[in-house]
């Protein structure tokens, strides 16, 4: 215990330094915290209600609609909402919520929980709730492959036990099937046909039964491997939603939820089907945790995409967007892809996809250009592709072998060129496409475009 008290002091004053010199951004204090007790996440204070939300993608926007739920309504939330998202990140999010004497001071915690993490981590955290949004393929360097990832949280939810309830994607065949035989409390979202037409993907995340090997079949999809599922050779299918979103109209931003047939908005900018996936999967852990129908959807109705994720400024007539798509994240890349395939207007794409680690190494893993799906932006509608930075030439690469015309494609090496080579005129949008490390220099070169779409129109 005196060990603990040491580390937790430290940790407070570490946190209060380096919050002073690099703002709360900053998880230092965490590192400092594990470092002198090995186990300060199991015995830190923790509030009544601790919620991690975990899974390849939607994470972020999915926790950041939860800890926002509380805060509207008063209460005090912890909450590692600046991305660090393992054990260091869970030891300053914890140690916030308490005193010097370890003494509780949140009424909530929600924790955004990286997968790969969370086999050694949630078992001293012990949540009260770990909504699993997706597990899809993700960077050979960081993750491995799916399977990996699903047999890291099965284990997670096997040393929880019955402590933990489990929120869990429907439409998912692979992490669907977490928390079996654990006597854990499984609760299902999913959602009807949304009629989006999906594009087939190069990789297919789960192509095959995991009950019996067999082939595994759609009634629909949604998109890659999301969709009511079935095996040909065996009685693996869909498990039951008890949550079911119908009426998904991504156009109006609304979907009605079959339990009591309620209608939520989706409260995001992009008319995207994993967006409405986040939305309810978030009411699916409301609705579990007691708030009425009316009191979800009211809050639902003040909220909008995390500016982490997309924002938009306007000029003459002209949108432009700053808009994630993981590097190296080859789930999240092409279906980000396939939305700018499928939005009609006319645009250019600006890649800004090299990792922020990389550029300080001699080599790096390139694998995930060859699996993701560049084909898709071989579209009539995006009417160039600006590829910026010390990987551009890897891309123009991959984007020729796509099939997309050479004269599409403009590389420049340094992002502050970047302005001088987008359209001003002839399109409608602009799409920024961010690497999730690159926020602010995201916003930078946009708004540097949107500078010199103003010189332009100013001669």
């Amino acid at each position: 215990m005196i060990r603990f008290f040491i580390a937790l002091w430290a940790a407070k004053l570490a946190d209060k330094l380096f919050s002073l010199k690099y703002g709360r951004e900053c998880d230092t204090a965490g590192l400092v915290a594990n470092k002198l007790c090995p186990d300060f996440m199991a015995r830190v204070a923790k509030p009544k209600l601790v919620i991690t939300i975990t899974g390849t993608n939607g994470k972020s926007t999915t926790s950041t609609l939860v800890a926002n739920m509380f805060r509207s309504r008063g209460q005090r939330v912890s909450f590692n909402d600046w991305g660090a998202n393992i054990h260091a990140g869970y030891s300053v999010n914890l140690l916030r919520g308490v005193d010097l004497f370890n003494r509780c001071r949140v009424d909530v915690s929600v924790l955004e929980a990286d997968e790969l993490t969370a086999c050694d981590t949630m078992p001293m955290i012990r949540p009260q709730y770990m909504l699993v949004t997706n597990i899809c393929k993700d960077s050979l360097r960081r993750n491995g492959h799916p399977e990996y990832i699903y047999d890291r949280l099965k284990k997670a939810f096997e040393r929880l036990g019955d402590t933990t309830v489990a929120i869990l994607n429907a439409n998912d065949p692979i992490s669907s099937q977490l928390a079996q035989g654990t006597g854990t409390r499984r609760v299902y979202f999913g959602m009807e046909d949304t009629h989006t037409d999906p594009f087939e993907n190069m990789v297919n995340d789960a192509g095959v039964c995991p009950c019996c090997g067999g082939t595994l079949r759609y009634r629909y999809r949604h998109y890659r491997h999301l969709g009511d599922f079935y095996c040909s050779d065996c009685s693996f299918t869909t498990p039951k939603a008890d949550y079911l979103a119908r009426n998904v109209d991504l156009a109006a931003r609304t979907m009605t939820v079959a339990e009591g047939g309620e209608e939520y908005p989706i409260p995001l900018m992009s008319d995207t089907v994993f967006h409405a996936f986040n939305t309810l999967s978030a009411v699916t852990l409301f609705r579990e945790l007691g708030f009425t129908p009316r009191e979800i959807a009211d809050y639902l109705s003040t909220q909008k995409v995390p500016g982490i994720r997309e924002t938009v400024v306007e000029y003459e007539g002209i949108e432009y967007y700053t808009y994630a798509a993981k590097a190296q994240n080859i789930s999240a890349a092409s279906t980000v892809f396939e939305y700018m395939a499928k939005e009609p207007s006319k645009k250019d794409v600006v890649f800004l996809l090299d990792e922020m680690q990389d550029s300080n190494h001699p080599s790096e893993t390139i694998s995930w250009l060859y699996e993701t799906d560049y084909e898709f932006l071989n579209a009539p509608q995006i009417k160039k592709i600006i590829v910026a930075g010390h990987m551009c030439y890897n891309h123009r690469l991959r984007l020729l072998l796509a099939g997309v015309p050479a004269e599409k494609i403009v590389c420049v090496e340094e992002e502050a060129d970047v302005p001088s080579v987008v359209d001003t005129e002839g399109i409608d949008k602009v799409y920024v496409l961010f690497e999730i490390d690159f926020v602010s220099k995201a916003r930078r070169v946009r708004d540097a475009i949107v500078a010199r779409a103003k010189e332009v129109k100013g001669k």
